[in-house]
């Protein structure tokens, strides 16, 4: 103890910087070779599932079933696409398991090796890990459909794990080498750096010390992308680049502005009044909307600051949106199952009493309902995702009670221009509507919502109208205004970033309301010689 007190401030600065390099050296190896092997194996099993996908979707592939031996036809494919992609192994089976295809000839004939066909058995594509007659691998599976979408087949692209072993132990050999050069560099570093703070420390005063290093570590707690800090007065004395870019101030110096000037609707003055901490709260930041995080810095008990961390909500959204695709996709699913179920009673209960015209007449007019949805949307609306997201709203509309309506007259071409902002105006624009009939006190005899969108001239049109009981006049005047809502804390941000996105593109959007219903206008211009 005695030696640890006669240490001075420059060997103990180099004990703790070399330390701290070593620790974090050792944690950022750790976490990279953990990223890097999960990312390798996820994108070898995406690659093996594309591979697989690709041989499926080939016309080859459903030919070849035709024919008396399968495997003259899918040898050579396989064999040849396996080199292109890179792939270990490529191998075809009927849905018996019998190889059409494989690396080694001798195995065609064979069953597949493995108990991780199931689901593929099942028509679904997986990505799965099993060993095989090569060895344990990463696979890739794929089901093969004829013409009438009856599943004939199996694909299976392979990568062998050693291989994938062999690649990331090379990477990792580099990895440790130049973290073995960061480690000289810091030693080096922390033997300059603890040499120029003992030259410099006598102009700082301990509790400006002190300050300073519990700011930096609360600003360093709080990192989320974008981060501005405020001291008592309010005005900025930190703010990084990724936060100038929210802001669209990129060019501006921002430090010693009042953080009222740079953004009229913070909350961050509320932090510094009352010390409370603010976690994860929707809020738009210039033309982004984002989640941001408040937190007070105190220094003896007295709040000297404040910090705010926020990121941008739309791209941690596109980080999951193939999950939420399919979230969207299952939901869909999930509404026509429980519609149809019903259907299916009601026809079964028909046919126990032998009323068969009553049960004909239904399963026709079931027919004709379906016929005329699928002839409306392949005449009207031709872009996928905006069928996609009414549909599912349709059957949402179901569950809850609600008829929601497209009109006859809507018109949309294949490619729908603003194809990102009609979903996002329709999503949150049906929505209010229904949670507007959900949250009324009283009940209206036919809810309806009415959807109308087209291309008119040089305009996109889009019409959200319905039945409802309208607006509440308290909010009516600034209803696209950031966190105006009467649905309580936390809402109130979706119209508001929907209006600024059609501001950004030039259009507007206007609201009617009445006790009868409330009507949503947006018209964009569309750019026709861009």
């Amino acid at each position: 103890m005695g030696r640890l007190k006669k240490m001075t401030l420059r060997s103990k600065i180099n004990a703790l910087v070399t330390l701290n390099v070593l620790f974090v050296l050792i944690l950022v190896i750790s976490a990279m070779f953990y990223i890097i092997v999960d990312k390798q194996f996820r994108e070898t099993g995406e690659k093996a599932l594309g591979v697989a996908k690709t041989v499926a979707g080939l016309p080859q592939s459903v030919e070849a079933f035709e024919q008396t031996d399968p495997s003259l036809t899918f040898q050579p494919i396989s064999i040849q696409i396996q080199k292109n992609f890179g792939a270990d192994a490529l191998v075809v089976s009927n849905m018996d398991l019998i190889r059409y295809s494989h690396p080694n000839p001798e195995n065609i004939g064979k069953r597949m090796v493995g108990d991780d066909n199931e689901a593929v058995l099942n028509g679904k594509t997986s990505i799965t890990q099993a060993k095989g007659t090569l060895g344990y691998s990463v696979r890739g599976k794929a089901p093969i459909f004829d013409g009438n979408h009856k599943q004939i087949g199996v694909v299976s692209a392979v990568f062998l794990v050693d291989n994938v072993w062999s690649q990331l132990f090379i990477l990792l050999k580099k990895v440790v080498g130049i973290a073995a050069a960061a480690l000289l560099f810091g030693l080096l570093g922390a033997y300059l750096l603890s040499g120029h703070i003992k030259k410099q420390i006598f102009n700082m005063e301990p509790h400006e010390i002190a300050f300073v290093t519990q700011e930096q570590a609360a600003i360093l707690d709080a990192i989320c992308e974008g981060i501005i800090a405020v001291n008592k007065e309010g005005k900025i004395v930190t703010c990084n680049r990724e936060a100038k870019k929210m802001l669209g101030m990129e060019d501006m110096e921002l430090i010693g502005k009042r953080i009222s000037e740079v953004v009229p609707m913070t909350r961050l003055p509320e932090v510094l009044d009352n010390g409370i901490s603010q976690k994860d709260q929707p809020t738009i930041i210039g033309n982004t909307l984002a989640v941001a995080n408040r937190v007070p810095v105190t220094l003896s008990g007295r709040v000297v600051g404040a910090v705010s961390t926020f990121r941008d909500k739309m791209q941690l959204d596109q980080i999951d949106d193939h999950l939420a695709g399919i979230g969207r996709y299952a939901d869909t699913l999930r509404s026509q199952r429980h519609e149809f179920m019903n259907k299916l009673h009601l026809i079964s209960g028909l046919i126990k009493i032998s009323e068969y015209d009553k049960a004909k007449a239904i399963i026709q007019q079931i027919n004709e309902e379906y016929q005329e949805a699928v002839e409306f949307y392949l005449a009207c609306i031709r872009d996928p995702a905006i069928v996609g997201i009414l549909i599912g709203k349709t059957h949402r509309a179901g569950e809850l009670g609600i008829q929601l309506h497209v009109s006859s007259d809507s018109y949309i071409p294949e490619n729908c221009p603003y194809r990102e902002i009609v979903l996002t105006i329709l999503g949150n624009t049906i929505e209010n509507a229904f949670e507007a009939f959900q949250m009324s006190a009283v009940k209206k005899d036919s809810p309806t919502v009415t959807v109308f969108l087209k291309e008119e001239d040089d305009d996109l049109l889009i019409y959200v109208k319905d039945n409802g009981p309208g607006i509440d006049p308290a909010v009516k005047e600034s209803l696209f205004n950031d966190g105006i809502t009467t649905k309580g804390e936390g809402h109130g941000f979706g119209l508001a970033y929907v209006s600024r996105l059609i501001y950004k593109n030039e259009g507007f959007i206007t609201c009617e309301s009445s006790p009868d219903g409330t009507m949503i206008r947006v018209s964009l211009p569309i750019r026709r010689n861009l």
